[in-house]
């Protein structure tokens, strides 16, 4: 191999170097965005919020009346203080398509454990 030769193969491999550093600075910027937007856009997130507003809290009291303070999975007597909203079918499947309050019932925390992510015909 010549000295011209080996020349061109080392101004490539620096061209290649510099390339592989400009990939790795936008792999890098990429990620960043893409955590931003996933938290934007988190499901459980804009749940509780919501969750915590006035029409949240207008339906949590609507819908424990609708059940007759009872619970949605045993039908056993219901304290609203203890009743936990489950997404009937969940966000780790469905994601902010399950944040619609006709797909929410009021359940005690244990039988809300016992489902977890269960879809369960109430």
């Amino acid at each position: 191999m010549g000295k011209g030769s080996a020349d061109r193969l080392n101004q490539l491999y620096s061209e290649m170097f510099v390339l592989l550093e400009e990939e790795k600075k936008i792999r890098k910027e990429t990620e960043n965005i893409l955590v931003k937007a996933n938290t934007a856009i988190d499901p459980r997130k804009e749940f509780n919020k919501w969750l915590k507003s006035a029409k949240g809290i207008v339906w949590k009291q609507k819908q424990f009346e609708y059940q007759e303070s009872k619970c949605a999975y045993c039908s056993e007597s219901l304290r609203f203080a203890d009743a936990v909203v489950h997404h009937v079918l969940p966000l780790k499947d469905f994601g902010s398509a399950a944040n619609k309050p006709e797909n929410f019932k009021l359940l005690h925390p244990g039988c809300n454990l016992s489902i977890g992510t269960r879809i369960v015909d109430f």
